[in-house]
């Protein structure tokens, strides 16, 4: 049933002429339909959400919330609705605040829940403003073997690699998050989240986390729903 019910939501939010489109009309036409009854959340309100409903989950005893770059799981204070302590778990902008874009409010921003997730609080002060990229040389995050930090290619700048299972997930929140907000993506991170696109396809978990995002902001994530969009978007 709950298939169901979110191939019609699909239906009626996305017209049968997008799968038409290509390049510029495709991201003005996903543009304008992201932004429309986009309810801005406070940050208060996204963290709430994103700790005490979207990735809570039943423990053994209690609840626990796991984390995207090390699979930890966390139960201490978390529960419906609370918000852990940040020196534990903290809430990872998958599009750095600081790379914001200056057209659109920092708190609609700051609070848009398709690009955050929970984060061991070390791994996401590690992480920090640096774009996402394959890592040739480099290391592992302390207590975090998941994740890696370190140089790509020829680039002598600093990238973040996650953990295979999110970053499929990485990749369709930055694409929702350029076109939302009119940004570019770097040529170097682009070809990776394309990459990582391909192998890490959406899963149910995706879907119906997509699915609770819409039910609270309004809008949906259309690289879930339709993975095919990506290919036909040649510049992001």
């Amino acid at each position: 049933m709950a298939f169901v019910a979110e191939a019609w939501a699909q239906s009626v939010y996305y017209s049968n002429s997008i799968s038409s489109l290509k390049g510029k009309a495709l991201r003005d036409t996903l543009h304008e339909l992201a932004q429309t009854n986009h309810r801005s959340l406070t940050y208060k309100e996204a963290r709430q959400y994103l700790f005490g409903d979207i990735h809570l989950e039943d423990a053994t005893v209690g609840y626990k919330v796991k984390d995207v770059y090390c699979r930890k799981n966390f139960t201490r204070k978390v529960g419906p609705m609370r918000i852990p302590s940040h020196e534990e778990l903290n809430c990872e902008h998958t599009w750095p605040q600081s790379k914001f874009s200056g057209s659109y409010t920092k708190t609609l921003q700051k609070g848009d829940l398709h690009h955050l997730y929970p984060t061991d609080s070390r791994a996401n002060s590690t992480r920090g403003n640096h774009e996402f990229a394959n890592v040739d040389e480099g290391r592992q995050l302390n207590n975090c073997e998941s994740s890696w930090f370190g140089t790509s290619g020829r680039s002598s700048s600093t990238y973040f690699e996650p953990p295979n299972e999110h970053k499929g997930n990485v990749a369709r929140a930055i694409f929702y998050f350029a076109v939302r907000y009119n940004m570019e993506v770097s040529t170097i991170q682009e070809n990776a989240l394309r990459e990582w696109h391909q192998l890490d396809p959406v899963d149910q978990v995706e879907l119906q986390r997509n699915e609770k995002v819409f039910q609270i902001q309004g809008n949906r994530n259309p690289f879930i729903d339709r993975p095919e969009l990506v290919s036909q978007i040649s510049n992001f």
